[in-house]
């Protein structure tokens, strides 16, 4: 059964999503629900989760932010650049 999510926005914050959601022809809350929905689907099925808490490392929040680190590594590696660790 759906359930109903209140949520405080910035006013610049929610404009944008009145925007975007003008864009695609749709409601702003049905653009955030579409958002939360997705952002909790790919969460759910990140196939790197199994590994948080697993590895020991200096990063921190490396857990949470994997994708954005591999991102920057494979951006250095495409450049030639060499790598630090």
């Amino acid at each position: 059964m759906p359930k109903t999510l209140t949520i405080e926005l910035p006013d610049e914050v929610y404009e944008l999503l009145e925007e975007w959601a003008k864009e695609m022809d749709i409601s702003p809350e049905q653009l955030a629900a579409d958002w939360i929905k997705s952002s909790a689907k790919r969460i759910q099925n990140d196939p790197l989760s199994r590994f948080i808490g697993a590895i020991e490392t200096e990063i921190p929040n490396w857990g949470e932010r994997h994708d954005e680190l591999i991102g920057e590594y494979l951006l250095r590696e495409l450049r030639g650049e060499k790598d630090d660790a």
